[in-house]
């Protein structure tokens, strides 16, 4: 296996409809190009119940419970919609991390293939605020981000190096 395709295809999920979707995408492009694809979600408490109900313990299940059911549907409906031993799916890897999205993503790009991300419909305003996973990701990313919108348009941001990281 050459080095390429031992690099992951790092893939953040939240649950929305365009993460499932660049979820699929993720798991396509490994199974096209052998490379394994590493499925991520952070989770960190957000919102005031969170806070004051939801134990370290029972948000770290949630997430783990997530990942896995929405990863073997993802690999169920993909095999369905292929002939027989059209599909062979690609080696995959769960990770529910504690911590901020963007610099656990950013973090986990260090050593990607690509990092894929379904993009948000309200981006453009929640780049003025407050930034988002995706902007921050395409910004800070050490592979190319790959991002999926509501229609599925697949868009590609390769990182822009500076002068000084060349060698």
């Amino acid at each position: 296996m050459s080095t390429d395709t031992a690099r992951p295809i790092v893939v953040g999920i939240d649950g929305s409809s365009n993460s499932l979707a660049a979820l699929r995408w993720a798991l396509r492009e490994g199974a096209a190009t052998g490379a394994p694809v590493e499925v991520v979600h952070c989770w960190i408490p957000q919102t005031l119940s969170d806070l004051t109900f939801g134990s370290h313990h029972e948000l770290r299940t949630a997430s783990a419970c997530m990942l896995q059911n929405e990863t073997v549907a993802a690999l169920a409906d993909i095999s369905a919609s292929m002939d027989e031993g059209e599909w062979v799916p690609p080696v995959v890897t769960e990770l529910s991390l504690h911590g901020n999205a963007p610099s656990m993503l950013v973090d986990r790009s260090a050593n990607a293939r690509l990092l894929v991300l379904g993009a948000r419909q309200t981006a453009a305003m929640s780049d003025l605020f407050r930034g988002t996973v995706e902007a921050n990701c395409r910004k800070h990313a050490s592979c190319p981000v790959v991002t999926l919108d509501r229609h599925h348009v697949v868009t590609w941001y390769h990182p822009v190096r500076s002068a000084a990281s060349v060698g």
